[in-house]
């Protein structure tokens, strides 16, 4: 995802480096750095390994192209442009073992009547003298939106992340409004298609991509401060959230994490793009480090989006709450009692890092927020 021009001013902030409450990070997983990325590839938006290859896309305005990287050095070893489309937003990447799907889905504004999926035979990716490769086009639209006025990064229509599966595609939102994630399921054909609702998970962050293990199981990668990632394993069939879950948190703060791969039993290589003072790079990281909660579902509490303009909302909030914002000297700047999900303007607030205390009469929570313009 490319950044909106309001978010480019904070990159090297330093005072971003607070968003998660103290002892958020004390069961974290640490990642090992393999290799920086080159400048071409600061906006890798997406991660596939296939047969010892590791391939990335770049999302909007770049080529549509997919790039193979050497992960000792990062360099680009080798090109395949798709022939015959444009790059209006390619966030996805994923194979059935017959085909390669990319996705061209991002839709930070919720207003994109033109979502796509392309797909190609993985024998030409296979072919290391193949330098094109032609496409065919999957088109389809959310069985549940129908409001598509445009709302930057205030959708719940974006999204990021697919894996495929026996005949179907499976795609994982990236939900702005309430940190969730929907799962929706298409044919992996030519055509167009309406894409079906199957579920949410509450996955308290932003979903950014998803991959497959051999075994069956799936992990989404997120990041709202720090780079998370939710793994799913014993689910039947295509019920992705029916089975056991686990939320891993990482110590990559403000590292916009934005592709994942399996590589090997417990592993997992996930990028971050060029942003927030970080240069775009590869990891390693081990996702049997430690064991995370299994959960049903989490409650979670959150503001959203983070960092915020114009307004705000809460994902797990109780009617009838007290909100109350403090500045970084703790005077209080805001005072708002509100009905339930509903958002508040902090558009006069300016540029810079609050506090938010929210009371419902049963607890009080404390919550990081940055404002940014």
């Amino acid at each position: 995802m490319t950044l909106p021009p309001h978010l480019h001013a904070v990159r090297s902030t330093l005072f971003l480096f607070v968003l998660l409450p103290i002892g958020s990070l004390a069961q974290s997983l640490s990642p090992v750095l393999l290799t920086t990325l080159p400048s071409p590839l600061d906006e890798t938006s997406a991660l596939m390994r296939v047969e010892g290859e590791l391939w990335t896309i770049l999302d909007s305005g770049n080529p549509p192209a997919l790039y193979a990287i050497d992960p000792g050095t990062g360099a680009v070893t080798r090109t395949l442009q798709l022939t015959g489309v444009t790059n209006v937003d390619f966030e996805a990447l994923t194979t059935d073992g017959l085909w390669v799907y990319v996705g061209d889905f991002g839709n930070n504004s919720g207003s994109r009547t033109n979502l796509r999926i392309h797909r190609f035979p993985l024998s030409v990716l296979l072919d290391p003298d193949a330098t094109e490769a032609a496409v065919e086009t999957i088109g389809f639209s959310y069985s549940d939106q129908t409001e598509f006025t445009p709302a930057f990064d205030a959708t719940n229509f974006d999204c990021e992340a697919m894996v495929a599966v026996d005949d179907s595609l499976f795609l994982f939102t990236k939900r702005w409004l309430d940190g969730q994630t929907r799962l929706y399921a298409l044919p992996a054909e030519p055509g167009t298609h309406v894409a079906q609702a199957r579920g949410s998970f509450n996955v308290q962050g932003l979903i950014t991509d998803a991959a497959l293990d051999a075994e069956g199981g799936l992990v989404l990668l997120g990041h709202i401060a720090a780079s998370f990632v939710w793994r799913f394993s014993g689910f039947p069939g295509h019920a992705f959230f029916d089975g056991g879950a686990e939320r891993l948190e990482t110590n990559l703060m403000l590292h916009q994490t934005e592709g994942i791969a399996w590589t090997g039993p417990g592993e997992v290589w996930i990028t971050n793009e060029t942003g927030f003072g970080n240069q775009s790079s590869l990891w390693r990281l081990d996702l049997d480090m430690t064991v995370g909660e299994r959960v049903e579902r989490l409650p979670g509490f959150a503001i959203w989006p983070q960092p915020a303009s114009e307004s705000i909302r809460f994902n797990g909030l109780r009617a009838g709450a007290l909100v109350r914002v403090l500045d970084s000297r703790g005077a209080q700047v805001l005072h708002q009692r509100i009905p339930g999900n509903t958002a508040i303007d902090v558009s006069r607030l300016p540029a810079g890092r609050y506090e938010v205390l929210v009371e419902d009469g049963q607890s009080m929570q404390r919550l990081p927020l940055i404002i940014a313009r």
